[in-house]
């Protein structure tokens, strides 16, 4: 197995760099626009974007199928060196729209592109391997990406285009090392497979079949869109307060310490949602999602990283013991990637709303508040899971005999 990963080193590093590159120029827009647009037109032109993937996310899918994986992800990546060489012009309205227009282009084919390749490419009996090597690769990019803001946002815009542009480069000529896919990704009909193909179905039909899994399913979706919002309102506002503040160091690595506390307690809290009865986990999690998500904006200092660490250790604690619960309750099981295609497109949702929010609230009451009141939402989830659960009792469901949850990255993709 261990040869088979390092066959694929090259897609690895891939992944690393762009990850790298690309989550760099993302947290970038929002301390860059500032000098040129009130905040709040950046939250929205952040926000637009994501709306925008959305949107494309149907043709994109029908693109990566008709002309392969790595060959769009060359272009994807190609599309997002464009976004870099932008700054090379220097910062004006006008390279500031053409960097946003060029980075809808290079993210919209980067996650669907990556999670299809993976799984085309994965062995059979060790797919779970290589979803979490494309997990931990991406991690290990976007950490890089956020310790490096403080020390990128001292150098003039034209370095930042210089730096942006070799990471993003070196990461287009390793896939041209990466090996080719040898089959479509819908020739194995996984729960993942499906999910990558719900956008391009009838969106209708997914719904139906959520509400036929209630309160588990509208539990998810209240709890994706208000945990992406959320972390969006975060990755919109943290930048801006390290520039505001000159917070070198701690704050850009505390940016990565949402996914690091996944990647650390991934096992642990699946052993726990095994062991313990859901509605107590579910209970417990997103209480201490909404109260650590409201502490983290008052604190940028070694507690932000503490008080991060804990927020997603609760909302993971949560989703876990809510897909399980789905998962029990859906007896037929024919729908597992149709509902986890909903899943993430309340996700998606939460991602656009996330920056529209933030810009307009930073003006007016600072980034404190604008953390705290991003968490609301995560209250009101909580809020209404109490009044869901008078009469739904929650059984015990090993997370073995289960279908792998989807990944839900705390960062921009």
């Amino acid at each position: 197995m261990l040869k088979t990963l390092k066959h694929y080193l090259p897609f690895w590093i891939f992944m690393i760099l762009f990850k790298f590159g690309a989550g760099l120029h993302y947290t970038l827009m929002a301390p860059l626009g500032e000098r040129i647009f009130p905040i709040w037109i950046i939250g929205f032109l952040a926000g637009g974007c994501s709306l925008i993937q959305l949107f494309f996310d149907v043709p994109a899918g029908h693109l990566l199928d008709r002309y392969g994986y790595l060959r769009m992800l060359k272009i994807t990546t190609v599309t997002f060196l464009f976004a870099a060489v932008c700054f090379l012009f220097g910062l004006t309205q006008l390279t500031y729209f053409l960097t946003l227009f060029f980075s809808i282009f290079g993210w919209l084919f980067f996650s669907s592109g990556i999670n299809a390749y993976v799984l085309s490419q994965a062995p059979k009996e060790h797919t779970g391997k290589f979803m979490s090597m494309r997990d931990v690769s991406g991690s290990i990019g976007i950490v890089l990406a956020s310790a490096s803001l403080p020390f990128i946002l001292l150098l003039s815009v034209q370095w930042m285009g210089i730096v942006l542009s070799l990471l993003l480069f070196v990461a287009w000529i390793l896939l041209w090392f990466s090996p080719k896919e040898t089959q479509s990704v819908h020739t194995e009909q996984t729960g993942e497979t499906r999910h990558l193909s719900i956008k391009r179905h009838v969106f209708a039909n997914s719904m139906r079949a959520m509400k036929k899994l209630n309160p588990a399913s509208t539990m998810l979706l209240l709890t994706g869109v208000a945990s992406a919002l959320f972390y969006a309102a975060i990755w919109f506002v943290i930048p801006l307060v390290i520039v505001a503040q000159q917070r070198a160091g701690l704050l850009g690595i505390g940016l990565g310490i949402f996914d690091f506390a996944v990647v650390v307690l991934g096992f642990f809290l699946g052993t726990l949602a095994d062991k313990m009865n859901k509605r107590t986990l579910v209970f417990f999690g997103l209480l201490l999602f909404a109260v650590t998500g409201v502490l983290v904006g008052f604190h940028f200092d070694v507690l932000f990283l503490l008080f991060g660490f804990l927020a997603t250790t609760g909302e993971e604690m949560a989703m876990l013991s809510l897909w399980s619960w789905l998962h029990m309750l859906d007896r037929e099981h024919a729908n597992d990637g149709a509902i986890a295609g909903v899943v993430s497109l309340f996700d998606d949702l939460g991602w656009a709303l996330g920056p529209m929010f933030a810009g307009v609230l930073y003006g007016f009451i600072g980034p404190s508040w604008t953390i705290a009141i991003a968490a609301i939402p995560i209250f009101v989830a909580w809020i209404i899971y109490q009044f869901m659960m008078r009469n739904h009792p929650v059984h015990t469901v090993s997370l073995k005999d289960i279908p792998r949850k989807p990944h839900r990255p705390r960062h921009k993709t």
